[in-house]
């Protein structure tokens, strides 16, 4: 605090005249002054638990929020696990030989197994078995509808009852069956139950299982993994999973025995995945959320304390009874000083009153000034031209100059040129428009590039009249890693996922990497934003996420598809919306990929969107994938050229965007879209 804001703080409490002698000689009611000091007390108390009960309620629901999030996310991470480990199951269940094996197997029944059959046993057990020591398996198991297994993997060990009868059941049933977590040895095991489907059926259907795979996976590490508190994440408090078994519910703890603990004594219900508030066994508060783990009877609660949770209310309850005390001592000195006054108290004794009343006002000045001098935040003033008029020692600390030489300089004095015109261009926005202007900025300093979010407001005197801009930083460098490291993650899953996709259809190969290529050249030739261009790019990658669904014989299939076959062929849109809108995608992704197979004149599918109704990412990535495809040989079809696929598109400008046609063949004109060009029709495998 400025000693030109003391001063007016000061003279809003006293009289800018000397006192009427008149007045000297009159009394002020005792019993009034008591009454409103009583008054104003009680007042102050209610006003100051009001606002901290205010603080309380609001920081319980933010905390359930994030007990909310925090509990969904590792629900929706194990789902993620347990839907990688089924995928890797899939390739041995779709396998054709598996299929048929299992189709004899299941045809043969209880009887001896021909002779046939029993020379393939070795080479599909040695399979399985390596299938098994690949991914870090326990065991696998072919069973058939008797129970008894057919096939099993090196080393696997002996199935119980429970797993012979619940592979019996699932015969009967078209999804997958987790079975619940067990204590195997010295850590957790659980089984799922894949079934095997004859060759060449509706895999809808549950009446064409020829066999179950049943695969034991080692699940205590990648539990212990999930339970963790990843650096720098927004987890709140702590992670427990729960498994629900025949009404019991159990707590799963990964590494430490038992691994399986019956929870009797807990006084809240895990059965109930909403937010609580329960005393644990120490007598200690605890607040609770969960989240279901979809297809499996398991739950995931975020716990913590409610004494760590609300740690930050005691502080803000000292300081707001703190400020109101404050407050009460202030007034009741100005009351005490008129009251002195009316008494006949001479100059001295009046001079003495003040005295006393301004250090009040530096007991509160002190205490402001320790509480800017502390906090990380930097914060500083400056006038019109750019001169700093004040500076906390956090804004020196950061800039590595003295604090009682920072008055006077300038932004290009302590952070040089660059990060000086990114400054004074933001102050200049916040003149013009009368707001706050928050941006994001990097500094200079002796301990390398920092980056900063910086919020700059006008300044007003007590008049209203602008006098200067108040700015105040906070150093995000390590949030700002953390994300940049969390977008690179993310990137890499995406281009895993299509590389995975394109894997499973040898058609498909580098397809998805070629259209984001050249949907980033036409994008840049149209000059949209680099936060379109980043949307475009990763739409592209998950473009033909929905073909998984699609039977591998229609995919490549030689001859003219059939209306039922191409009906199936369309459905792969409604397959990526679901998965996309299953893994919380962005809308504006979501959109991107749904409409990339819509046309202007509404001949597209599945809605049949015309003109405007088709966002412009997606009539990009339309246009790519048609000209990617149609350059791409095919089952069906040769490969033709860049030419005659544009021609495609001059020749029906009914359905396609003739903005984006210009486009693509302005930059097939460059010498970059030149070698592009010639890279993709010589198909040489390079994306």
């Amino acid at each position: 605090m400025t000693d030109a804001s003391l001063k007016l703080e000061l003279n809003s409490f006293l009289s800018r005249e000397s006192p009427d002698d008149k007045g000297l000689s009159g009394n002020m009611p005792m019993k009034f002054a008591a009454v409103f000091l009583f008054v104003l007390a009680v007042l102050g108390y209610f006003i100051c638990d009001y606002a901290v009960e205010s603080r309380k309620d609001a920081m319980v629901e933010e905390l359930h929020k994030r007990l909310d999030v925090s509990a969904s996310g590792k629900a929706r991470v194990i789902e993620t696990w347990l839907a990688g480990t089924i995928q890797n199951a899939d390739r041995i269940a779709s396998n054709d030989l598996f299929q048929l094996f299992a189709t004899e197997i299941n045809l043969i029944g209880d009887r001896k197994l021909e002779n046939s059959l029993s020379a393939q046993l070795p080479y599909m057990q040695n399979a399985l078995t390596k299938f098994t020591d690949q991914n870090e398996l326990i065991g696998a198991y072919l069973i058939g509808k008797t129970g008894r297994a057919y096939l099993a993997s090196g080393n696997a060990p002996a199935l119980n009852e429970t797993q012979r009868r619940m592979a019996q059941e699932q015969y009967s049933k078209a999804d997958v069956t987790f079975l619940p977590f067990r204590e195997a040895g010295d850590g957790l095991v659980f089984d799922y139950l894949l079934p095997i489907r004859a060759a060449q059926t509706d895999p809808a259907s549950n009446n064409n299982v020829v066999g179950v795979l049943l695969i034991t996976v080692p699940a205590s590490k990648p539990l212990s993994r999930f339970l963790e508190i990843e650096p720098f994440s927004l987890q709140v408090g702590s992670t427990r999973l729960y498994q629900e078994r025949e009404g019991e519910f159990f707590q799963i703890t990964p590494l430490n025995p038992p691994f399986l603990d019956s929870q009797a004594e807990l006084e809240f219900t895990p059965g109930s995945i909403g937010f609580q508030e329960f005393q644990d066994s120490n007598g200690r508060d605890i607040y609770t959320s969960g989240a279901a783990v979809s297809g499996t009877n398991l739950m995931v609660f975020q716990l913590v304390s409610k004494a760590h949770a609300l740690a930050s209310l005691q502080s803000y309850s000292i300081f707001v009874y703190g400020l109101a005390i404050c407050i009460f001592i202030v007034i009741m000195t100005v009351l005490a000083t008129i009251w002195l006054m009316f008494k006949g108290q001479n100059a001295r004794a009046l001079a003495h009153q003040y005295k006393e009343f301004a250090a009040q006002i530096n007991v509160q000045r002190r205490l402001l000034g320790s509480i800017n001098n502390t906090i990380d935040e930097l914060i500083s003033l400056t006038d019109p031209e750019g001169r700093y008029i004040y500076a906390n020692p956090s804004l020196a600390r950061l800039a590595d100059f003295p604090l009682r030489s920072i008055p006077g300089k300038t932004d290009r004095d302590i952070f040089g040129d660059k990060a000086a015109r990114e400054l004074a261009e933001y102050d200049r926005k916040a003149i013009a428009t009368e707001q706050t202007v928050n941006a994001f900025v990097d500094i200079e300093t002796r301990d390398g590039v920092r980056t900063l979010r910086v919020a700059k407001s006008r300044f007003l005197n007590e008049e209203g009249a602008f006098i200067g801009i108040v700015t105040v930083c906070s150093d995000i460098t390590d949030y700002a890693e953390y994300q940049r490291r969390k977008e690179d993650m993310d990137r890499k899953s995406i281009n895993v996922l299509s590389q995975m996709l394109e894997a499973n259809d040898p058609y498909l190969s580098h397809h998805s990497a070629r259209m984001a290529q050249l949907a980033d050249h036409i994008s840049t030739e149209l000059g949209l934003p680099p936060e379109t261009r980043k949307l475009i790019n990763t739409s592209a990658h998950l473009s033909q996420i929905g073909k998984i669904s699609i039977p591998r014989e229609i995919r490549v299939k030689t001859s003219r598809l059939t209306e039922n076959e191409l009906k199936i062929m369309q459905g792969h849109i409604l397959t990526a919306e679901k998965i996309l809108t299953n893994a919380d995608m962005e809308k504006p992704v979501l959109d991107a990929v749904t409409q990339i197979n819509e046309c202007l004149d509404g001949s597209g599918y599945p809605n049949g969107l015309t003109a405007n109704e088709i966002k412009v990412p997606a009539r990009i990535l339309g246009m790519a994938d048609i000209l990617i495809a149609r350059i791409s040989p095919r089952s069906y079809r040769e490969a033709t050229t860049v030419d005659e696929a544009l021609r495609v598109f001059r020749d029906n400008p009914e359905k396609y965007d003739s903005e984006i046609v210009e486009a693509m063949v302005r930059f097939f004109d460059t010498e970059i879209g030149r070698d592009f060009k010639a890279r993709i029709e010589k198909n040489d495998g390079k994306a």
